[in-house]
């Protein structure tokens, strides 16, 4: 979870910085003002849906989402950048879980949330795709992690790090689950990165639009 601070003042008397789970917090200033989930999104202009998932800790929540929840309960967020360590892609190795036939299933929220930061800070691209991550014991996970810091440096226009040349690309075709027609969008928006270590996966299922964010 990103570590935020809440600022100001509200009925519930928060007078100085209280660190919180984002989506527990809302909840409990929603809750002290009386509004419900709808009434939220409607002063705030973000779906009910969103809501929920935030509260309940099953999204990540993008800046101007939190912002537009804050401003619509009368306060406002920062970010306590000097308390949360730099993103590292290799990380996100360690992220990750079987399913039950023993299929490899990647911590997408985290995925999104490193690609998120970076966006907003893109000076700290460099530092963040440097390290190389230990094998996951995943080479599903082990490709997405090297697929996804060259996207980010080709994007930033840097150079990508050599230890991505030592991770060999699947031996097996892999794609997202979808249907037949899904799929083969899919595989004309996999980004190329992905597309040469044998992976299907459509940008947009790390790289969020802005307005899948904040609908």
């Amino acid at each position: 979870m990103i570590t935020m601070s809440w600022l100001g003042e509200s009925v519930s008397e928060y007078t100085n910085d209280v660190e919180m789970n984002p989506g527990e917090l809302i909840r409990r200033e929603r809750l002290a003002l009386g509004l419900s989930t709808r009434e939220l999104a409607v002063l705030a202009g973000v779906s009910y849906p969103t809501i929920s998932r935030i509260e309940n800790g099953h999204d990540q929540p993008r800046w101007d989402t939190l912002e537009r929840l804050a401003g619509a309960l009368g306060m406002a967020w920062r970010p306590v950048l000097e308390e949360r360590p730099a993103p590292r892609v290799a990380d996100l190795a360690g992220h990750w879980t079987s399913d039950r036939a023993g299929n490899a299933e990647p911590d997408w929220t985290r995925w999104r949330a490193l690609v998120d930061q970076l966006r907003a800070h893109p000076e700290l691209t460099a530092v963040a795709i440097a390290a190389e991550p230990e094998p996951s014991g995943s080479e599903l996970v082990d490709n997405l992690v090297a697929a996804t810091a060259e996207k980010l440096a080709d994007d930033a226009g840097l150079r990508r790090p050599p230890w991505t040349r030592r991770v060999d690309p699947l031996s097996a075709p892999w794609a997202a689950a979808a249907t037949p027609r899904k799929r083969a969008e899919h595989l004309v928006r996999t980004p190329p990165q992905f597309a040469a270590r044998n992976i299907t996966l459509p940008a947009s299922a790390i790289w969020r639009e802005r307005a899948q964010a904040t609908a």
